[in-house]
Parts: structure tokens; C-alpha cells; sequence
């Protein structure tokens, strides 16, 4: 995990945190892609199993995560981009180990980054965006779609049984995953959660945890990655506390099937409007990424 500067919910302003040098207690909420979240008390995928995940890259390091919804667009967490030209970023799709040189992996860069238009950065509310990759992914083995939820559909009961994937660190002292990592968390109630959150949680968020009272959720750099459960996207990692998956400050998504409506008449609307050129031209790059995720 890199250094970044994350906002609380409520506009707690966060400095910059260096975990290997020292912890400051007094601010419990960091952003899952402020500079990488990643998955906590999980484990690695079968290679290309999760063939939606998507890693959103700038400057060759992974930044965040999303998932492929159609073939020219990806769906992610409108904080990745809070302070990134989209211009020069690129997303990575068929990637297992983002450092390794797969043949699976296809590259592509943004056409177009459309936020929710009542995000709210202050308290992550609509933490929600939609890129328009400037081609159309192929689709195979390796490279898949990821279904919503259905339009109508209710909010996830306490106790469903969930998985969040993602490249973010494994530690809290950003150890890097070997590939994709996945673990398995519970669905909490929004009323319980909110009581961690000092009430400061919006209808439109879900928050999970592990059922168990072990560590298990995200980390820095899983930002915008999928909350899938029984086979759709049910949740995008926005925030956590300052330690990973912990039980004291369960990690919050924000909630797709309170945006489905939003999601649908943005890719079936008018073609966005193509970002400006900019004088960087990103590179077809292989390097390993790091996440910037609100953790």
C-alpha cells in the first residue's frame, strides 16, 4: 500500500500514513482506494476464475479495482479517480498475477469516466463511476462479465454469505498478494453497522463482516473491486477502518442494486463525451499496480 490522503466519512481529514512507521488512532476510517486496500484472512483464486475483476492502473502501479459489466464498460468507486487524470490511467482485464507478463491479460485505456452525479467525497455517498474503455474487450476464458442486480431488487438480508476479490495488500504492512485474492465475508445490517459508523451511513451503502469475529474483508487498494454475491455485483468496496477487517469498523460497500436504474441508462444512453488528449500517453505497461482504496 502507498501513502495517500483519504477523508472519513463525515470530512475527517486523514494525513498521510505510513503503517510501518507509526499509527494514528485518532482517524478510524480510511478510504478502500485511497492508495490500496486488499483482501484480509482470504486466498488465492484458481487463476482466471473471476474473469470480471478488473484492475485500474496509473503510473504502472495498480490503483484500483472494478468489474467488466459489458464488453466497453467497466464499473468501479468514484473516490479511485478523486485525484487521478484518467487520461493516464489503463485497465488491466484476464490478469491473474498483475506482475507476471500473461498472455490472458488485455490492456486498454479510458475513453471516459462518468461519476455518479450526487457523489459525495466528504461521506463516500454514490461512491459509484462507470469507465468507458476505449475499445471492446474480447471475451473468453479469462475475461467475463458480471451481472447487477436485478432492477427492483431487495437489499441483501443480514447473514448472506458474500466474496470480495481484489490485488490489495494481504497485511496491514502491505504485504503483495501472489495473485488474485478472494475471502468470504457475511452481509451485516445496515442499523448495526451504522452504530459503528456513529450513524454516519447513507441507505445506499452495505457493510459485511466476517461472521466470525477474525479479521476477514478488504485492504488498501481494493477500492471499486466487486462485493459478489450469489453471482452479482451486490457491492463496490468504498470504506473501512484503519485496520483491515476489523470487526469494530465493518467494511462498507457501496450498495448496486440502489443504482442499477443509473447504471443502465448510462450505457444504453448517448455516447460520453471522449476525455481530452493529453500530451502523457500511457504505456501498454505489465508492471505490478497498487490500488489507492478507501481503507
Amino acid at each position: 500500500c502507498q501513502l495517500a490522503t483519504a477523508m472519513a466519512p463525515g470530512g475527517w481529514a486523514l494525513g498521510r500514513l505510513l503503517l510501518t512507521v507509526a499509527v494514528v488512532v485518532t482517524f478510524p476510517a480510511l478510504p478502500a482506494g485511497s492508495w490500496g486496500t486488499r483482501i484480509i484472512g482470504g486466498h488465492e483464486v484458481t487463476p482466471h476464475s473471476r474473469p470480471y475483476v478488473a484492475s485500474v492502473k496509473f503510473e504502472g502501479q495498480h490503483h484500483c479495482g472494478g468489474f467488466l459489466l459489458r464488453a466497453r464498460w467497466v464499473v468501479s468507486a468514484a473516490h479511485c479517480f478523486s485525484h487521478r487524470d484518467p487520461r493516464t490511467g489503463l485497465v488491466v482485464l484476464g490478469a491473474h498475477v498483475l506482475r507476471a507478463p500473461e498472455p490472458t491479460q488485455q490492456v486498454f485505456g479510458i475513453s471516459a469516466v462518468i461519476r455518479h452525479p450526487d457523489y459525495q467525497p466528504a461521506t463516500h455517498a454514490n461512491d459509484i463511476c462507470l469507465l468507458q474503455l476505449n475499445r471492446s474487450a474480447i471475451l473468453g476464458p479469462a475475461v467475463g462479465l458480471l451481472k447487477l442486480p436485478r432492477t427492483g431488487a431487495r437489499p441483501l438480508k443480514p447473514g448472506a454469505r458474500c466474496q470480495v476479490a481484489g490485488w490489495g495488500s494481504v497485511s496491514d504492512f502491505e504485504d503483495q498478494p501472489p495473485g488474485l485474492m478472494e475471502a468470504e465475508v457475511r452481509v451485516l445490517g445496515l442499523d448495526i453497522c451504522n452504530s459503528s459508523w456513529r450513524g454516519q451511513l447513507s441507505p445506499a451503502m452495505l457493510c459485511t463482516q466476517s461472521g466470525d469475529h477474525r479479521r476477514r474483508g478488504f485492504c488498501s487498494a481494493d477500492s471499486g473491486g466487486p462485493l459478489v454475491c450469489r453471482n452479482r455485483a451486490h457491492g463496490l468496496v468504498s470504506f473501512s477502518g484503519l485496520w483491515c477487517g476489523d470487526p469494530k469498523t465493518p467494511d462498507v460497500y457501496t450498495q448496486v442494486s440502489a443504482f442499477v436504474s443509473w447504471i443502465w441508462d448510462v450505457v444504453r444512453g448517448p455516447r460520453p463525451s471522449p476525455l481530452p488528449r493529453t500530451t502523457e500517453s500511457p504505456q501498454d505497461s505489465r508492471e505490478p499496480q497498487q490500488h489507492w482504496v478507501y481503507k
